[in-house]
């Protein structure tokens, strides 16, 4: 009885896995090399596919905590590959030719297996920066082919470090040179290198969901919420890459339960909207009023600029005085600023000089209000209490410096000139007195 029982067991383990090879076989009527072979072939098909005779773009990231390079490549046969790259590793136009190959590993494979001086040096032990000795930029030079879009969008996972990179066919028409050129202009129209530019993500209407990023001009953002900023507390880095739309960041940034990763510069380019499906975020440059504190609490002067695109008739005659009483003292005004003193407090900067000498700066307390995005108070401290002592001297001395500083306070309108996402220069208008108006720049 015991036999026929394990009998009618293996019988029954017989038919299951007949059963379970005639299902494999119905989901599968080709063998897994065939497959492999086959998606190696398309693989190489559309590399050297002639619609697409015009190259590839490869958004690069050498790891996912390093920013991302862009490089441009040609596959003109099964073999052969030509890249061009400019970064801060090829300050000029560059290109070389080596070979690559599409091979089948763990699925197909994307492998540049011959020396490139354009390529390897994200993958060379060698670092070209010298920073770090036998280990490099730690990037990739195998890439496993994930998935292939409808509009040819190539999804590539490095071997190694597993980098999410994307290739994307380069416009037709569109000269390699001149790409790099459109990269530099759209990263100058986003980021501003003299200031510590600070930008607002926002998405959907939770708090959560509402993060400060900074340092963008090195393409790896510092992202804080505000409770960070107030602890203190060092923020998250977001490694990105620019983009002839704009940005993509190195991986998904979570938020508020969902993440975001690619943004489009907006058509008046004041902001940075992100294109990835049923996502509403954008980045924005902080309003008005806070830039101008940011800028003035990261050690930024905002200086006046005396001319009379940049200053009402009433403000040019009121800085002209202060030309004119430093004058006859036989200086010569160097700038008028506002900026953190010495003493970290906020401050009218008269800077004067002789020739032959250095200058001599005078600061003048003042007392910053905002009152919303976009409105603040300024008011002048005097002299109760500590201050400076070239301050008092030019104010007590110096004609026309004690009017200028009456004409200085007052309520303001601050608002940002020229692209917004960059900008350094903001104008301050008078609340009472529109004909009252000057601009400040970042020095």
């Amino acid at each position: 009885m015991k036999n026929k029982i394990q009998y009618s067991l293996f019988i029954a383990l017989v038919i299951m896995f007949s059963s379970c090879v005639r299902e494999e076989q119905r989901l599968f009527p080709e063998s897994a090399a065939l497959r492999m072979n086959h998606a190696v072939d398309k693989a190489k098909s559309l590399l050297i596919d002639q619609s697409n005779v015009n190259g590839w773009v490869m958004e690069y990231f050498p790891t996912n905590d390093t920013e991302g390079y862009t490089l441009l490549m040609s596959f003109k046969s099964n073999t052969f590959v030509t890249i061009a790259g400019r970064n801060q590793y090829l300050p000029t136009f560059a290109t070389d030719s080596s070979a690559y190959e599409v091979i089948g590993d763990m699925g197909p494979v994307l492998t540049f297996d011959t020396y490139n001086k354009v390529f390897h040096l994200f993958s060379n032990p060698i670092d070209p920066s010298g920073g770090n000795p036998g280990n490099g930029l730690l990037g990739d030079y195998e890439f496993i082919i994930m998935n292939i879009s409808s509009d040819n969008v190539i999804t590539l996972q490095g071997k190694k470090r597993g980098t999410a990179i994307l290739m994307h066919p380069l416009a037709q028409g569109q000269d390699w040179k001149g790409y790099f050129d459109l990269l530099d202009g759209m990263n100058a129209t986003i980021f501003n290198s003299k200031i510590p530019m600070t930008l607002t993500l926002k998405g959907g209407n939770e708090a959560d969901s509402i993060f400060y990023l900074s340092n963008g001009v090195s393409h790896i953002f510092t992202s804080q919420t505000q409770d960070a900023i107030d602890a203190k507390s060092s923020g998250t880095n977001i490694p990105f890459i620019i983009t002839d739309y704009g940005l993509r960041f190195a991986q998904p940034f979570p938020m508020g339960g969902d993440s975001v990763q690619s943004f489009k510069l907006s058509d008046d380019k004041n902001e940075l909207v992100c294109v990835d499906e049923g996502k509403n975020a954008k980045i924005t440059a902080l309003n008005p009023a806070d830039l101008f504190s940011s800028l003035i609490n990261n050690k930024r002067a905002m200086v006046f600029i005396n001319s009379d695109a940049n200053m009402s008739a009433s403000a040019i005659n009121a800085y002209t005085a202060v030309d004119n009483g430093v004058a006859a003292y036989s200086r010569k005004l160097s700038y008028v600023q506002f900026v953190n003193d010495k003493n970290g407090s906020f401050s009218l900067d008269i800077s004067t000089v002789r020739t032959g000498s250095a200058n001599i700066d005078g600061f003048l307390s003042f007392t910053m209000t905002k009152k919303n995005d976009s409105d603040i108070d300024l008011a002048f401290n005097g002299f109760s209490g500590s201050y400076d002592a070239n301050g008092k001297a030019y104010y007590d001395n110096y004609g026309g410096v004690s009017d200028f500083v009456a004409f200085v306070e007052g309520s303001y309108t601050i608002d940002l000139q020229g692209s917004a996402l960059s900008s350094g220069l903001v104008r301050f208008t008078g609340k009472s007195d529109p004909n009252k108006w000057f601009d400040l720049q970042a020095k």
